[in-house]
């Protein structure tokens, strides 16, 4: 079998889906192999924290307040072959930015495979595998449902995506396919379990017969079009139950107070909640924004998506393939939210479409079992450790 002993997870905080694969990868390989050390690093922070609050800050700026640039530099970036001087050189900066503590990490640790949540990890790692300095296997895995070039390296030896589209879409970027798995993109135990929606609604003191939507609330970018979507529903002329999550929006949790009180409707307010897997369960359909995790989750639960107005950019992207597959619909207007909202709720035959399509997509996502492909990847060092002699020496800048 296998050595997954030691296995290095590098992530980032850019939003929560990078952390959340990453804590799913851990899960699939413990659930397998108990005794493994499962590193989560967030890459960005460990090589320079200064750095990390900078990025992140104009990150989220960047997304809450001007989407379209972000959309702009997203496609611009896109554009960019994976072999280009500029792209190498990008790849290069979180080495000379964080100095020499990714090399020393893998040479104390000495890691069985690397998977990378965020595509800065794999470009720097790449890199130290180009310049002959370590050849620890190294896996990237994409957290969307469209391939973005800053993704891809010619060091990588493995990619593991969310669908057959995304390995298809690779391939037409001349990775060979021969490195693609199809792994779906991973998600936590708690999300592939059954749960009882029923007696869940009990628990929470929900009725067990009345349309409930769940509305998540945590993303940048979206509070408005949320408090104005729940002082809609506070006066729906149909029985209704609302459930809310603002995750660790204070500010969007106290505005939901205002604009749901006095409804006559069943209503739920949760700030961040662990349990939120049992909360999709006792919801009909989800609202929320088209995050590769959240929506991969939500299928996982195999609850239909109402998305909210996606930024130009992967969330786009990840709508359009819902969309597409008939297990999402996207409204862009606050009338659209509304409309499409209010259907689901009136229309339950409506939702039940959208599930079976549900059950239809969760067979095409997942062609390759998690763990299979990364004993592979794992295999890939003990082949190498034979075979390669690597040099010890300083990065070049």
């Amino acid at each position: 079998m296998a050595d997954l002993s030691q296995v290095l997870v590098l992530s980032a905080s850019f939003g929560e889906g990078h952390r959340q694969a990453s804590q799913a990868i851990r899960e699939e390989i413990l659930a397998h192999h108990p005794d493994a050390q499962v590193d989560i690093l967030d890459y960005i922070q460990t090589i320079n924290r200064a750095w990390s609050r900078v990025a992140q800050f104009f990150y989220i700026q960047g997304i809450k307040r001007t989407p379209g640039v972000y959309g702009f530099f997203y496609h611009h970036f896109n554009k960019i072959p994976m072999d280009s001087a500029l792209s190498r050189g990008v790849s290069r900066l979180g080495l000379i930015v964080g100095g020499n503590k990714l090399l020393t990490y893998l040479e104390r640790k000495r890691p069985r495979v690397v998977v990378h949540t965020f595509p800065t990890s794999a470009g720097a790692h790449g890199t130290l595998k180009e310049d002959g300095l370590d050849a620890t296997p190294s896996v990237t895995l994409i957290t969307d449902y469209a391939p973005h070039r800053q993704w891809l390296h010619r060091a990588t030896d493995m990619y593991f995506v969310a669908a057959p589209k995304v390995r298809e879409e690779l391939v037409r970027e001349g990775v060979p396919r021969e490195k693609i798995r199809v792994t779906g993109i991973p998600v936590r135990q708690r999300f592939r379990q059954s749960y009882d929606s029923l007696a869940i609604r009990a628990k929470l003191g929900l009725a067990p017969d009345v349309p409930t939507l769940l509305v998540l609330g945590g993303a940048f970018g979206v509070s408005l079009q949320i408090v104005a979507l729940a002082e809609y529903l506070a006066h729906f002329p149909d029985p209704v139950q609302l459930i809310f999550v603002t995750g660790r929006n204070h500010r969007l949790f106290e505005q939901l107070e205002r604009a749901l009180r006095g409804t006559e409707h069943p209503t739920l307010l949760f700030g961040f909640v662990e349990e939120i897997a049992e909360i999709m369960a006792a919801a009909d359909f989800i609202v929320t924004k088209s995050g590769g995790l959240t929506t991969t989750e939500a299928v996982a639960m195999e609850r239909p998506l109402l998305l909210l107005k996606p930024i130009p950019g992967q969330e786009k992207a990840n709508a359009d393939f819902f969309v597409e597959k008939g297990v999402a619909h996207v409204a862009e207007t606050l009338e659209e939210l509304k409309a499409l909202s209010g259907m689901f709720l009136k229309y339950p035959q409506v939702l039940e479409e959208m599930r079976r399509r549900i059950v239809l997509l969760k067979r095409e996502l997942a062609e390759v079992p998690l763990i299979e492909a990364l004993r592979e990847a794992a295999d890939l060092g003990e082949v190498r450790r034979t075979t390669t002699k690597v040099r010890r020496r300083t990065p070049r800048a």
